[in-house]
């Protein structure tokens, strides 16, 4: 921990302290204590690492969670620093009693309580629910921002995002674009990744900004942006363009397992319409790709239809029971944002279906097929174009 308290209530702070003055402090023999369990504590004074305080025995209190690391504690200090010097009420490590949480940064902003969590190590979802819960219980904003090193780079608009990171989704309201935290000690840069559309299992694109901490204000992490149509255009013709190129690899496990469900259709993926693998807000929920479960809507639902003929929204969401992640693992997003009915909303705009009532729609034209790879990627850049032509995104409809 980096903060202790004396016998008289006073709270020290050893790294904001020089190393001599650490010394000296150490000298006098002193006593300190947990602000949490009220346990005497030892002071942690060394070369290499940051000055710090820690139990002589871990038992019993109830902020110990063990293993940090002096990776933890740095960035823990300077994202501390950083709000002193914009002069915002800010606590390190304030333990609040009603819920027996510990934040590492405690912020009074605008009449708003906001903790902020460092997270550097990947823990289970239960905590994450369970943390942001008790937050929001006592009417507390929880902010997440996860540690650089969980932070993995593509290219300028594509990163890593497996599903301990999908938890750690914010989204502050539903007109808002998702968006993820990071910051880097050693380097002292913040990364804001927003407007986020996952396109593989374990990859997405996004807005990245990256600059160093002291150019940001607090109030820079609530500065939306979205991609502009012209962007989102050409990024998912991209990856349109690289999904039909994945006919020569390999696959395997699901993957697989979806290769040979569309053989068993007479199907290989260059035959594949291009309204599917459109992008979805919402696929942070689906456990298959966008391109698995769009083409059994298309495929199992809509395509043996007669035009005119009717299905249901209840018979989409049924082919998909076992593969959606309910709404609860995601605690930082609001909304109840389902990428199923995401994606029928998508086939009306593109006048693939109509909606005739309440959960009920019409097919209004046959799926089209193609039959080479050169024909798909011409009416995957056909389609694109179509699905970006407005200027208010029907994809965010």
């Amino acid at each position: 921990m980096l903060q202790a308290k004396t016998a008289d209530g006073r709270s020290v702070t050893l790294a904001s302290m020089n190393r001599e003055s650490i010394l000296a402090l150490k000298n006098t023999g002193i006593l300190f204590y947990c602000p949490v369990c009220g346990k005497q504590v030892i002071m942690k004074v060394g070369v290499k690492i940051i000055a710090h305080f820690a139990h002589k025995s871990t038992v019993d209190c109830p902020s110990y969670e063990g293993g940090e690391g002096m990776y933890h504690e740095q960035g823990k200090l300077l994202l501390y620093q950083w709000l002193k010097r914009h002069d915002m009420k800010v606590e390190l490590e304030v333990y609040l009693p009603e819920i027996q949480q510990r934040p590492d940064i405690f912020i009074t902003w605008n009449n708003r309580r906001i903790a902020i969590e460092y997270q550097c190590a990947r823990i289970s979802g239960e905590i994450i629910r369970k943390r942001t819960h008790g937050y929001r219980s006592s009417g507390i904003i929880p902010i997440w921002i996860a540690g650089a090193t969980l932070f993995t780079r593509y290219q300028a608009n594509s990163f890593r995002i497996d599903q301990f990171t999908k938890q750690l989704l914010h989204q502050y309201n539903p007109r808002l674009p998702p968006v993820l935290y990071y910051f880097c000690p050693y380097t002292s840069q913040l990364a804001i990744l927003q407007d986020i559309f996952i396109t593989k299992s374990t990859q997405a694109i996004g807005k990245i900004r990256i600059s160093p901490l002291n150019k940001h204000k607090f109030s820079d992490l609530f500065q939306f942006e979205f991609f502009t149509n012209a962007e989102l255009q050409y990024l998912w013709q991209k990856e349109k363009f690289k999904f039909r190129q994945t006919q020569g690899i390999k696959p395997y496990g699901s993957e697989l397992n979806w290769r040979r469900w569309l053989y068993s259709k007479g199907l290989h993926l260059e035959n594949l319409p291009s309204i599917v693998h459109l992008p979805i807000t919402s696929q942070y929920r689906m456990k298959i790709p966008l391109w698995n479960w769009q083409s059994k809507v298309c495929l199992e639902i809509i395509d043996p239809l007669p035009v005119e003929g009717v299905f249901s929204n209840a018979e989409c969401q049924g082919l998909f029971f076992r593969q959606l992640y309910k709404s609860k693992q995601f605690p930082l997003i609001p909304s109840q944002s389902n990428p199923v009915q995401e994606y029928l909303s998508l086939l009306e705009q593109l006048q693939v279906i109509e909606k005739v009532s309440s959960g009920m729609y019409k097919k209004r034209q046959p799926i089209s097929f193609y039959h080479h790879i050169e024909q798909a990627v011409q009416g995957d850049e056909q389609l694109v174009k179509e699905l970006f032509r407005q200027k208010s995104n029907i994809i965010r409809a």
